[in-house]
């Protein structure tokens, strides 16, 4: 877990919205491979091993079926790039389950951000550039936080919270079959997946006031 994610990491438990504070044992490279993250609102704690934080809960274990896979092929890396629009290094972005073996791919090509890994399979391994979490369908983000999003699943929750996770101006990649969740903009479509961007989120209402006289 690359130490400058941790302030994108959020609590998945219903309370007010914070940072989390990290116990760090084992570092290498700025990168956590063992250690605890705590939330100081509900303290709650979520181990780190092998460079993987666990967020998952026991609410978690029932709905881990609905997040399975979907794709039966995935994009070469260099078309997942051009997809997710990842040119340059600034911030990070997300690949969740299958889409994570792209990853060490991802990394060789010139410029790209850091990669947070969702659920990745057993064989793909954390390295400088690469972070990994476990979670439920939610993702620990906060609001915005990352460049981009790609998902494997169709599952409804997690695709909304793929979108809620990814910047305005950001791209979010999932299954063909995917529900188009709120607040993104369909850019391209094939018969395996679709492309969106998000969109700007609608401001607050203002209260606006007639001055007489």
């Amino acid at each position: 877990m690359f130490i400058e994610l941790v302030d994108a990491l959020r609590c998945p438990n219903p309370h007010e919205e914070s940072w989390l504070v990290v116990s760090a044992t084992t570092l290498e490279a700025r990168h956590i491979l063992e250690g605890v993250l705590g939330c100081p609102i509900c303290h709650a704690e979520y181990p780190v091993h092998d460079g993987i934080a666990d967020f998952r809960r026991e609410a978690d274990a029932a709905l881990e079926s609905s997040a399975a896979s979907v794709l039966s092929a995935l994009a070469p890396a260099d078309h997942l790039a051009a997809m997710m629009n990842l040119a340059d290094p600034l911030g990070f972005a997300v690949l969740t389950g299958r889409w994570s073996v792209r990853a060490d791919e991802l990394l060789e090509l010139a410029d790209g951000p850091p990669l947070l890994l969702v659920d990745p399979p057993p064989e793909v391994r954390m390295r400088p550039g690469l972070s990994g979490i476990r979670s439920g369908l939610s993702l620990p983000l906060a609001a915005g936080a990352a460049r981009g999003v790609a998902v494997d699943t169709t599952a409804p929750a997690r695709i909304a919270s793929a979108a809620n996770v990814t910047r305005v101006g950001g791209r979010l990649v999932a299954p063909a079959s995917a529900p188009l969740p709120d607040g993104v903009r369909e850019l391209a479509r094939d018969a395996a997946i679709w492309v969106a961007e998000r969109e700007a989120r609608p401001s607050a209402l203002v209260t606006l006031h007639v001055r007489r006289g």
